[in-house]
């Protein structure tokens, strides 16, 4: 009999063993994100003994999944199996101020700590209820009840966690690092404040020192999840693409594939110029979401950059037809580009307009519009939109010189190529233009107004036959001609100069006939 009492006694406590076994396997796959694995563990709990815990537990996997009603379904289910259990009324707390419900929310904050004062786990699901955005970021009660929970466990780790979590989020990096600090003093094994330490250093701009705590974090603990996550995007905060891909595809290994994970790893692909893994991950993402405009987006500009012209196009097209959707700048620039590499430079024109009427400091795109317009020989178009532009290139003084120069506003176009020469000194081809404007005011070369500009030209070009031989025709022709006039001998000598790169010259041939 003694021995079948002894026996039943060892597997109590073997039971209740498994159990916490079980509970703390559980919410170690809520800490990685691992909710469907999580589910399945509490789901087999609620014949158990713990199973008001494996319901609140459930509860908090579906507010994590913002499914608002199921969670309180769950926390609601684990008071009917256990009213002595604080911490699902401690759940509802986080329900109630999620739905506004104030009243509902006192009630069960009262009822949570009447029943678990002596609970730090209690203590510390309120703080993260009311220093949320739905429990209206009310920080200073968020502290005070994480160091009553401190008072009860001054080593409780996830105390800590959460008082820094507070703390950051209420703008205070430092007092942030040093309470995950305490929490890696008392725990160095538990990559979690690691992590967090790492991301009020990302936040600072130490990336360095981040990468190093995020790298320690997954040595520790390769099977956390969010410190995957967390150094993808430090990678992608400092633009190394390749590595943040790389990272962000461990950390959904390590956690569970969901849409929201989908649309980050193919934007971050995207960036990595990864545009084929880009569509077909998006592609899977509309199949479940089909009016995700971000989603459509990525997969136009995806198209766009492996010049499938077509398929581009149809994305655009779904995305200009979504409904009540904030288009960005961006959407009308590469739909832009797409109608220019079609040929339809009027209709890209136009939708470049529209950038500027919604971001008025994007000059940059005048600079866009007066290339299609100067393609297209539409001269006025290239002079409204760089007088629009403000500071210009040199590239730009040179096409608002010539689309001048074109309608023969020769004194806008001669006062164009001014700056363009003082901008760029060494740029042989502005004294060559400044020169061809000259000869309009002095149609007959008789004051010699192109003179000084076509010399100046010989010189800057140092007369490379190679880079300008039209260009040096013109420039002898003129100064030739001009001596001519003058009667003076040097003539002839820029005759001969033409004559030598071009040997069928007429006009050369003529002139040093007279000669």
């Amino acid at each position: 009999m003694k021995r079948l009492l002894l026996y039943f006694q060892l597997f109590i406590i073997f039971s209740s063993s498994l159990f916490a076994q079980d509970i703390s396997s559980g919410v170690k796959l809520i800490r990685d994100e691992k909710y469907a694995q999580a589910k399945n563990t509490f789901n087999s709990l609620l014949n158990g003994e713990s199973k008001a815990e494996a319901y609140f537990y459930l509860g908090e996997i579906y507010f994590f999944q913002s499914k608002i009603d199921s969670a309180k379904q769950f926390y609601e289910k684990g008071i009917a199996a256990d009213k002595e259990l604080a911490l699902n009324y401690a759940g509802l707390v986080r329900v109630n101020l999620f739905q506004k419900n104030s009243a509902e929310a006192e009630k069960n904050y009262n009822q949570a700590l009447e029943l678990g004062e002596d609970i730090p786990q209690v203590y510390i699901v309120l703080a993260e209820a009311y220093s949320s955005e739905y429990g209206g970021k009310n920080y200073d009660k968020s502290i005070n009840l994480l160091n009553e929970a401190l008072k009860i466990n001054p080593q409780s780790v996830k105390a800590y966690v959460v008082l820094g979590n507070v703390y950051l989020a209420n703008g205070n990096g430092s007092e942030a690092i040093k309470n995950f600090q305490r929490a890696i003093d008392i725990d160095g094994t538990n990559p979690e404040p690691m992590t967090r330490k790492a991301k009020v250093y990302i936040l600072i701009g130490n990336y360095e020192q981040a990468n190093i705590l995020l790298t320690e974090a997954i040595k520790i603990d390769p099977s956390y999840s969010p410190a995957y996550s967390e150094i993808a995007e430090l990678n992608a905060t400092t633009k190394n693409y390749l590595n943040a891909a790389e990272y962000y595809s461990q950390h959904i290994e390590a956690s569970e594939i969901t849409l929201e994970k989908q649309k980050r790893f193919a934007s971050i692909l995207y960036m990595n110029k990864e545009y084929e893994k880009t569509i077909n991950i998006l592609k899977d993402v509309i199949s479940k979401e089909p009016d995700n405009a971000s989603s459509i987006r990525i997969l136009a500009y995806s198209y766009l950059r492996l010049d499938d012209i077509e398929n581009s196009k149809s994305y655009f097209q779904k995305l200009f037809e979504i409904p009540s959707v904030d288009y960005l700048p961006t959407d009308y620039e590469n739909y832009a580009d797409l109608l220019s590499k079609t040929g339809n430079d009027s209709l890209a024109i136009d939708y470049l307009y529209k950038i500027v009427e919604l971001d008025s400091l994007r000059k940059d795109v005048y600079g866009d519009i007066s290339i299609l317009y100067f393609k297209n020989k539409k001269w006025n178009g290239v002079i409204s939109a760089l007088e629009s532009k403000g500071e210009l290139t040199a590239q730009e003084y040179f096409d608002l010189g010539k689309a001048y120069y074109f309608i023969q506003d020769y004194t806008k176009a001669d006062s164009a190529f001014n700056l363009l020469s003082a901008k760029v000194p060494d740029l042989a081809i502005a004294y060559f233009w400044r020169a061809r404007v000259q000869t309009n005011f002095d149609p007959e070369s008789e004051q010699g107004l192109a003179k000084p500009y076509y010399e100046q030209f010989l010189s800057v070009s140092g007369e490379d036959t190679t880079k300008f031989k039209k260009e040096l025709i013109e420039a002898y022709s003129y100064l030739g001609y001009y001596f001519y006039l003058k009667e003076d001998p040097r003539s002839k000598e820029y005759w001969l100069k033409v004559e030598a790169i071009d040997p069928e010259n007429q006009q050369a041939k003529a002139a040093l006939k007279e000669l």
